[in-house]
């Protein structure tokens, strides 16, 4: 079957347009599920961020080719008829380990992806299609800010020497597979043989623990959470209370592990409020860091307790997702609440200010998981009605969760 070419005048005809868009689309798409299930994985605290703020600035990206592709296409979502495209991001899932995963995106599709984006922009017709010009302004204004910041990261690490040769061969490998789909567009020459996996190739399992970097220097202890200074304690308190925020990338890494699990099987107004969910997490750590900074202490040195992602991880996704959401979250306000008042009477405006954006976050995830949770218990044929699915679920988080007393299977 022919493909759809540029019109005689060199504009990119409408047929010609809903395969590409739909490409630019399916990459972004995969991409998403791709950096979701390897998140809580990362170590590299700077790229572990960096994937937070993709995985939200992407679902905008694909959100935005979705509104326009259902208006020239039905279903708006469609796999693409390249098998070698499909190979592609499927491929790149079993990275062999975080940093050859960065390269794969930031400098190998990416970058491609960002060209594809610049060049269409200008070879559409500009107002019979100023709908897509519009969408590909601005994912290309994102796009090339993800680029600005992960170049000198990438370059960093490679002068660290955290860019060994697995990531070199790695990087040779998604390059011959870019080149094996026609490049982004599919347009360009492809190689005489497909591309054969090197031995660095690791198939992905999806985490059951989070990874931190070197840097730092308390994991938490399994089985038990902090006891925390009386909120009469002030100072101390409110210590706690935003190193407390500095951990809040364990949330994150949950609602990751959820969308990764349930990428297939739930709407893309699930995993387009998972994303906005999860980056909210990584900016209420990032709230914490800059907190203490402002305070001289080094977020770094700050306790991660991470046995409390590996104890929600125990669960199935769904049951991780009710623990959150209707654990976590509803039975965080008063707290949050009361923590205002201090802050405000004690004129400490900072914190106030950050707590309050914060409340503001949780409320939006509370919708969230009344929203979908019962959508998620539809998916994975949960028995139990909501209601009871719910009330069981609670009875283990104040049981465990709540009490600190965290009950792990440790092989």
């Amino acid at each position: 079957m022919s493909r759809p070419l540029p019109s005689s005048s060199g504009e990119i005809d409408i047929d010609a347009n809903r395969r590409l868009l739909n490409r630019y689309r399916y990459i972004l798409h995969e991409g998403l599920r791709i950096q979701a299930g390897w998140l809580p994985a990362v170590a590299r605290f700077e790229l572990k961020c960096e994937l937070g703020r993709a995985i939200w600035e992407d679902t905008q990206h694909v959100n935005a080719l979705y509104l326009r592709l259902r208006e020239i296409q039905s279903p708006a979502f469609q796999k693409p008829a390249d098998a070698a495209l499909v190979r592609l991001m499927q491929e790149l899932l079993h990275a062999p380990g975080e940093y050859a995963l960065a390269v794969a995106c930031w400098r190998v599709v990416k970058p491609a992806l960002h060209a594809a984006l610049v060049a269409h922009e200008t070879a559409t017709f500009p107002n019979s299609d100023l709908p897509s010009v519009h969408a590909i302004a601005h994912i290309v204004y994102d796009e090339s800010r993800q680029l600005a910041r992960m170049t000198p990261l990438l370059a960093q690490w490679e002068s660290e020497g955290r860019l060994g040769p697995e990531v070199a061969g790695w990087e040779t490998y998604v390059r011959a597979l870019l080149q094996d789909a026609g490049g982004i567009t599919g347009d360009e020459p492809r190689g005489a043989t497909p591309a054969v996996a090197p031995s660095v190739r690791q198939p992905f399992a999806a985490p059951v623990e989070a990874a931190r970097d070197e840097r730092f220097t308390d994991l938490g202890s399994v089985g038990r959470v902090a006891v925390p200074p009386a909120e009469s304690d002030y100072e101390e308190h409110t210590i706690f209370e935003f190193e407390r925020y500095s951990s809040e990338m364990l949330a994150a890494e949950t609602v990751a592990l959820v969308m990764y699990h349930h990428f297939a099987n739930m709407p893309w107004e699930f995993l387009y409020d998972a994303s906005r969910h999860l980056y909210d997490e990584v900016r209420h750590c990032l709230m914490g860091y800059e907190w203490m900074r402002r305070h001289g202490t080094n977020p770094f040195e700050t306790p991660q307790c991470l046995n409390i992602f590996k104890w929600r991880a125990q669960f199935r996704p769904v049951e991780q997702y009710c623990l959150l959401t209707m654990g976590n979250e509803v039975n965080a306000f008063p707290y949050r609440h009361r923590r205002v008042e201090e802050h405000s009477a004690r004129g400490n405006r900072l914190s106030e200010q950050f707590v309050r954006y914060d409340i503001a976050d949780e409320t939006q995830h509370v919708r969230f998981g009344n929203r979908w949770l019962p959508e998620l218990i539809k998916a994975v044929g949960e028995p139990r009605s909501l209601e009871q699915f719910t009330a069981d679920m609670m009875e283990i988080w104040h049981r465990e969760y709540k009490s600190g007393r965290l009950s792990l299977q440790v092989e």
